[in-house]
């Protein structure tokens, strides 16, 4: 051989070892995500998963995570020993977790790239030589508080069959209660980019997410679609109508010829509220029309929780029908603003169990704290003082107290929580701390109307806007122990002599014990509409005489406004106490 052709057999096995290279040490991922978790002040762990081609000689014990603040590390795999964990034939979890501390509040772009996803993807171009790209958005903001990203419940690898409606869940719970909503996104490669020629699945009718639910619902993958896809959505967080934090999962569906014609069917179950304090216990059936064997299952953040909080639906596989019951007993740890999602799941379990066919429905189980219990409402000068118990929830931060003349017969439905302004009450106070449970209603220094009933309901609230349910109505009148104002008309109209006509009811419910008399009326005016430096006018010296003239010139009835106010002295002596 010459020395021209050594060189060209050199570059030619230089070339098979980089096609290999790229083959068979770099073509193995097929789904993941990122997760975040609060440690103290600015500091947070993150967890990246991935699941890949068990047969494949790619195997990274160690990944390159990108903080979103210009900081690389390098951070080991935690799971199976180190080594990672079959899940499935050729699916293979692999679980990698780093620690940092951010330099502030900003919004942080954490990411990880990798080589690359497996081969044959239908909808990624050359998907081999593509890599392997998924990010999530860590908000850091001191005035929405502090932040966890959702955990993704189930796993993002999924059986779709050919020909059937397709629909997977992720399963996310938020551990903050925050909101969640769903959206799809491109899947992306090298350096974060849009994958050119990425595609969303090809479907008979749609592909689509429900926003609110998180379905993931192919309808349907065409008879001729068989193969593996893969698919991207955000998971985004919101806390006070802002955007606080957002996930996206890189999913993988791998759609294969089914002789199964209909998706197992699940039991139609309501949304639920409940008090904390209340076992919750239902029962789940599902049913197979195929006549298969079933399996069904549950997930969702209340069987994250420990014992004896912690929910329970025990993972079962028989005879259509098939009937399991889901319980879980709440106490006032699980009272939150947002309702916690279950995730039902059935399985059809035929032969060939690769091609099972599945079903989720969502079930939401709102945990509302109970009412506080109005003690008292008494009446006191030109107030009334309320008082109620303290919530049986420790962690309520405070109360609202509201007010309505009259009673409103207004009866919450199970899951209104608070007090909709439909029912008539205006909020007189808002008080925080768990102990502070009295109030003093004075109108807000403008002092109550004597002789009108004042009804009264309390609220709890807690920090993240959760509300209990409303308390009993409590009602309370002041006593008729002072005088009221019943009439203020122009007899005269003058520019300087004009007169206004006063006429007040005398108090029919005096404490002549504690204020025996005479008594002394004292009629205030003032010039326009403030009750501000009134100046007393005249005086009146007996209880029954309740009519007056104003006649003190000069008065312009013609063309200014005056303001009034009959106060009522009790004139013992050593006893001159106001009324």
């Amino acid at each position: 051989m010459n020395f021209k052709g050594f060189i060209q057999q050199i570059l030619l096995t230089l070339g098979v070892i980089a096609l290999c290279y790229t083959e068979c040490f770099a073509t193995h991922n097929r789904a993941g995500e990122i997760t975040y978790r609060h440690i103290n002040g600015f500091t947070f762990e993150a967890t990246i998963t991935t699941y890949t081609k068990q047969d494949s000689p790619a195997d990274r014990q160690e990944l390159i995570i990108s903080w979103g603040d210009g900081v690389l590390d390098t951070i080991p795999r935690v799971n199976g020993g180190g080594f990672g964990e079959e899940v499935a034939p050729n699916i293979k979890k692999n679980v990698y977790v780093g620690i940092h501390t951010y330099p502030g509040p900003s919004v942080y772009t954490i990411s990880f790239e990798d080589p690359n996803r497996n081969a044959g993807v239908v909808n990624i171009p050359n998907s081999i030589n593509v890599p392997f790209f998924v990010s999530t958005q860590l908000i850091i903001n001191p005035f929405l508080g502090i932040n966890n990203s959702v955990q993704l419940l189930n796993p993002p690898i999924d059986n779709a069959c050919a020909g059937q409606v397709f629909i997977h869940n992720a399963g996310a719970f938020d551990p903050d209660g925050d909101s969640l909503s769903y959206r799809l996104v491109d899947c992306r490669g090298e350096g974060g980019l849009p994958i050119p020629g990425f595609s969303i699945p090809q479907s008979t009718n749609s592909f689509s997410i429900n926003p609110i639910s998180g379905d993931l619902v192919w309808d349907t993958p065409p008879l001729n679609g068989v193969g593996e896809y893969n698919v991207a959505f955000a998971i985004d967080e919101w806390r006070g109508g802002q955007l606080i934090g957002s996930v996206v999962r890189d999913m993988q569906i791998n759609v294969i010829p089914c002789p199964n014609q209909q998706a197992p069917q699940l039991s139609e179950i309501e949304n639920i509220c409940v008090e904390a304090g209340t076992l919750v216990q239902f029962p789940v059936t599902a049913v197979s029309l195929n006549n298969n064997s079933v399996e069904l299952s549950a997930t969702g953040g209340p069987f994250l929780f420990d014992p004896p909080n912690q929910a329970f639906f025990q993972t079962s596989s028989g005879v259509s029908p098939l009937t399991r019951n889901f319980t879980w007993q709440t106490t006032c740890s699980n009272v939150r603003r947002n309702a916690y999602q279950i995730y039902f799941k059935a399985k059809d379990l035929p032969i060939n169990s690769a091609q099972a066919l599945v079903n989720y429905r969502t079930v939401l189980i709102t945990v509302v704290a109970p009412a506080p219990q109005m003690l008292s409402a008494e009446p006191f000068g030109n107030s009334i003082n309320v008082s109620w118990t303290q919530s049986p929830c420790q962690q309520a931060v405070g109360y609202r107290l509201y007010r309505r003349p009259g009673s409103s017969g207004f009866t919450p439905d199970f899951c209104e929580t608070g007090l909709p302004a439909s029912a008539g009450y205006t909020l007189v106070g808002t008080l925080n701390g768990l102990t502070n449970t009295s109030f003093s209603d004075d109108n807000n220094g403008n002092g109550l109307w004597p002789g009108i009933s004042y009804c009264y309901r309390v609220v709890a609230f807690f920090a993240d806007g959760a509300e209990s349910y409303v308390s009993d109505e409590i009602c309370a009148t002041l006593r008729r122990d002072v005088p009221i104002i019943t009439n203020v008309s122009v007899d005269e109209t003058a520019a300087l002599n004009g007169q206004i006509y006063l006429a007040w009811s005398k108090p029919t419910e005096l404490d002549t014990m504690q204020a025996p008399g005479p008594y002394i009326y004292r009629i205030y005016r003032n010039t326009g509409f403030s009750t501000n430096n009134l100046q007393v006018i005249d005086s009146l010296f007996s209880i029954n005489d309740t009519i007056y003239v104003d006649a003190n010139a000069p008065l312009n009835t013609s063309g200014e406004p005056y303001n009034y106010r009959i106060e009522m002295i009790n004139n013992s002596p050593g006893n001159r106490f106001l009324i």
